[in-house]
């Protein structure tokens, strides 16, 4: 299978293109426009040309957008009858892509009920999409109807076929079809296996240049557990996914916390669980209590602190990429214009070839500072973050980040030399090293360390 991206033979918890470079994306969910119907489709098209291109000029090189919501849904009104018109949608953010050099993974379905009346079947976040879909409430009474009735996934199928009779399967800038947005919400596991295990190798066949997964709800409570554990098993899914948000109402201690935390754990749970595939943080943001809207802290933090924890946390536990961000639009990124980000994370990695590496992650501490770290064949990679500066302190008390001088942290005994990138003043330092440790320059909030090993 010939495929334009996929897990790196020899080493495959990272991606690589098929002539062998690494692919290490960077990137972010652009999913829709919310209330679509409410603009015009150039206005539509405008929004998303500007994102991406935004995106793009700052080192991204990834995006992830939904096919399931009105402006490009292929089957929007009734059942068996597919939109030309929404096709055009799909392949002009195609052509986008290719224009911009991004990758993109197109989510088909994202829906949660089949009942024949919309009237409150919007999600509570504020100018989110709708998730009801009643042009099935004629073949199905509920959503477990849905996935066991055979018409319906011929339906499914024939959408993505339609799609695929487009060419969108020939285009290199299209490198992964997601099966649905949060499938666990609309079935057991049985139901779910079924009818992933069902659909998976159907997609691989349909799109063979190009990945296939599926993915999970936020990793937030104890009943998560079986659920990742069950995508771990799924041998069709081509890598691994993780969804995550910093969340005061979720069960599970690490999502009330530390953003870097919560962020690199998830990446920990996915490797604990298949070590052999990419780990990718495919949703990570912030909320309400138990995702009752999007959070108030959006609107504080101006300097986009929770975004650069979720950008580099995940890679550097272990991640085949950064973090992708969720509330990308006026709700927090577009709106802070936070995309200068990207193009931070972009060059804290450039010249490193996880591949070539190998890396193995690791994580340790000292007084101060949590130390994610990725060992190398021939480079040690550290993010070093500040444990004391984080958004309760920043966001919720208001007490500015301290510039951080004297601190040093544990390196090779044999090192003697290295370097530091400052992402919060996108600068390079020198790395002192002396008698196993490194002193760190001045930094505020984190600070990366790329260190040469000495083989002897």
């Amino acid at each position: 299978m010939n495929r334009f991206i996929a897990p790196n033979p020899a080493v495959p918890r990272y991606f690589s293109y098929e002539d062998g470079r690494t692919y290490l994306p960077i990137g972010q969910n652009l999913c829709f426009v919310r209330h679509s119907e409410q603009y015009t489709e150039e206005e539509v098209f405008a929004l998303f040309h500007r994102w991406m291109r935004r995106l793009a000029e700052n080192g991204g090189n990834f995006a992830r957008v939904w096919l399931g919501t009105p402006f490009f849904d292929v089957m929007p009104e009734h059942p068996g009858e597919f939109s030309a018109e929404n096709r055009a949608h799909v392949l002009k953010i195609v052509e986008f892509a290719e224009e911009l050099g991004l990758k993109l993974k197109f989510t088909l379905e994202h829906f949660r009920r089949v009942a024949p009346s919309a009237g409150s079947d919007v999600e509570q976040f504020p100018g989110a999409v709708n998730f009801n879909k009643p042009l099935y409430s004629g073949l199905a009474d509920s959503m477990r109807d849905y996935l066991a009735s055979d018409r319906c996934r011929e339906l499914y199928l024939a959408k993505a076929q339609f799609l695929a009779e487009a060419g969108i399967g020939d285009s290199p800038a299209v490198i992964a079809w997601e099966l649905w947005n949060e499938i666990n919400c609309i079935g057991s596991i049985d139901e779910i296996r079924a009818w992933s295990d069902f659909m998976l190798p159907r997609l691989r066949k349909m799109f063979p240049h190009q990945m296939v997964v599926q993915n999970l709800g936020s990793f937030s409570g104890d009943e998560t557990f079986r659920w990742y554990d069950y995508l771990a098993e799924q041998p069709c899914n081509d890598f691994l996914q993780v969804h995550r948000y910093l969340d005061p109402g979720a069960a599970l201690d690490v999502c009330r916390g530390s953003v870097d935390q919560l962020a690199a754990d998830s990446i920990r749970e996915l490797l604990d669980r298949d070590a052999g595939r990419p780990a990718i943080l495919a949703e990570v943001g912030a909320v309400e209590a138990s995702h009752s809207s999007y959070s108030h802290l959006y609107e504080l933090d101006r300097e986009g602190t929770l975004l650069h924890d979720q950008l580099f946390a995940p890679f550097f536990a272990g991640s085949a990429g950064s973090g992708q961000s969720w509330h990308w639009d006026e709700l927090y990124i577009d709106r802070h214009d936070l995309w200068y980000h990207f193009r931070r994370f972009a060059r804290a990695v450039e010249g490193i070839d996880p591949v070539a590496e190998a890396f193995r992650p690791f994580h340790t501490e000292t007084h101060r500072l949590r130390l994610w770290g990725l060992r190398g064949k021939s480079h040690l990679l550290l993010w070093c973050r500040d444990k004391t500066s984080n958004w309760q302190s920043e966001l919720q008390r208001n007490i500015p980040a301290e510039v951080l001088s004297g601190e040093s942290i544990p390196v090779p005994e044999n090192a003697t030399e290295g370097s530091c990138y400052l992402p919060w003043e996108d600068r390079w330092r020198e790395l002192r090293c002396r008698e196993g440790r490194g002193e760190l320059p001045p930094f505020r909030r984190s600070i990366v360390v790329k260190i040469p090993l000495v083989t002897v």
